[in-house]
């Protein structure tokens, strides 16, 4: 009479339970066949005339004692993964007070003390170009930026809507802009992304507007898009701002140029505006470029 059962079978250092096998009075033996193991999710692996069962989707190894610690090779290994595991936590304690503490102590939360960053940005008011310079030069400092990140999105689009509807005069534009299910675009982060691969220019000619709108949680497609957006609402900005800087510079120049006698200030002032001549002239295809 034939019987199927469960039995325990002792594989290498480690016993594995096969659920369903025949056992065969006549040999008083349980009989496992090669079908029988495979449905049941298990492989062989054969070694001269014996052979050793291992589940079919775990890597098998010989399971040897190591005479040194006493320990199987699979021993050893849950032994790693431990130590690996710990090491890990170790990291993120590391991260979480060296870096989120002293972020959180930055922000002075447990002090309650004035944050005078925060302050400074809420204050601004846009009445003239030079208010949107101040706030330029600030994200010149990208841990500025990560540190004060709300609140300066909100301030720089703020400053867009100055610039394009009372600066320029512009009011059929949008602000902020928005993609299809009326998602708004990030402005700030467009900008900070830009100005970090190059500018509008280098990012053109490099093509990368696709991996732009990607980093901007958009699709690869809506590169163009972004495209578009920089160029109707920002291109013209950075233009002013990096035209008013150079134009400080030569200013500068031409001041401590006035100190010394006549005909050296003469050169110097020519000098300046050549500066501002051959930058205006680079900036300027810039930002006809961008309006394309």
């Amino acid at each position: 009479m034939r019987g199927i059962g469960v039995v325990e079978v002792k594989s290498n250092n480690e016993r594995l339970l096969i659920q369903s096998v025949i056992y065969t009075p006549e040999l008083d033996r349980n009989v496992l066949s090669m079908n029988q193991l495979t449905l049941q999710g298990f492989t062989v692996k054969r070694a001269g005339d014996t052979c050793k069962i291992f589940p079919m989707f775990s890597s098998p190894i010989i399971n040897t004692v190591n005479e040194i610690t006493g320990l199987s090779k699979e021993d050893e290994l849950g032994l790693k993964e431990k130590q690996k595991v710990i090491s890990l936590n170790d990291v993120n304690e590391k991260y979480k007070e060296g870096y989120l503490n002293s972020y959180f102590e930055d922000l002075h939360v447990s002090s309650g003390e004035t944050d005078w960053s925060v302050m400074i940005i809420r204050a601004l008011d846009f009445k003239d170009f030079n208010d949107c310079k101040n706030l330029l030069r600030m994200l010149e400092d990208e841990k500025f930026v990560f540190h004060y990140k709300h609140e300066l999105e909100k301030k720089f689009e703020e400053m867009v809507s100055w610039f394009i509807t009372v600066f320029l005069g512009i009011t059929t534009r949008p602000i902020p802009p928005v993609m299809t299910e009326n998602r708004r675009i990030d402005l700030l982060s467009l900008y900070m992304i830009v100005e970090r691969d190059g500018g509008y220019s280098s990012v053109t000619e490099d093509n990368i507007w696709p991996i732009i709108a990607k980093d901007l949680g958009y699709e690869y497609k809506d590169g163009e898009y972004m495209r578009v957006v920089y160029a109707m609402y920002l291109d013209v900005l950075v233009y002013y701002y990096r035209f008013k800087d150079v134009q400080e510079k030569a200013e500068d120049l031409e001041r401590m140029k006035e100190k010394e006698d006549a005909p050296e200030c003469s050169h110097g002032r020519s000098a300046s505006a050549e500066v501002i001549k051959d930058v205006t002239a680079m900036d300027h295809y810039a930002l006809y470029a961008g309006n394309d």
